[in-house]
């Protein structure tokens, strides 16, 4: 399964999905088709991004709590449900951080380490790795949240857009600058 297919589904089947959503309107049962197709991504996005597994299947719960009870509000925008999903899931990230007073947790492997730095222009070393992790802390929550999702997750500028709702013109000028940005913060610490 390619990036594309994973993350972009078909205008029918974005139809399909509406159809459930009206159900799941209608008949709150009917949501479990949608929480079953959707559980373990929105697990793993959040997973990522706290300390510990009970952290995340709370703020997962929550997620799915939150879309249950604002189904009536959601609009169909052309786009898969998850990318509503996604941004409830930012926003409860949003909150616990905030009333815990914690930084959000990166979880991250030398591969992907590797790739950001490809992307910066830098040599994948285990100094520049270093230096990469204390630039990130450097960022805001949402900074970090854009390169994850860029880098780390590989999601396509498409559906990256979708879950923050911006434009792609917009969504690849942040991340553009975010490594330029980056780049400035990696040279200071040399």
């Amino acid at each position: 399964m390619t990036t594309e297919q994973k993350y972009h589904a078909s205008s029918e089947q974005i139809r399909s999905e509406e159809a459930e959503i009206e159900a799941a309107r209608k008949n709150p049962a009917c949501f479990e088709v949608l929480y079953n197709r959707y559980y373990a991504r929105i697990l793993g996005f959040i997973y990522q991004r706290v300390a510990s597994k009970e952290e995340a299947y709370d703020l997962t719960s929550q997620v799915f709590m939150n879309a249950l009870e604002n189904i009536g509000k959601y609009k169909a925008q052309g786009v898969p449900f998850s990318a509503w999903l996604f941004r409830i899931a930012i926003n409860e990230l949003h909150k616990y951080w905030r009333k815990n007073k914690v930084r959000q947790a990166i979880s991250i492997d030398d591969t992907q380490v590797g790739d950001v730095l490809e992307e910066l222009g830098e040599e994948n070393s285990a100094e520049t790795d270093s230096k990469l992790m204390q630039a990130m802390q450097q960022l805001a929550p949402e900074e970090i949240q854009l390169l994850e999702m860029r880098f780390f997750e590989k999601r396509p500028f498409k559906e990256i857009c979708d879950i923050l709702n911006i434009s792609e013109t917009a969504c690849k000028a942040r991340v553009y600058r975010l490594c330029e940005r980056l780049k400035t913060i990696l040279t200071s610490l040399s």
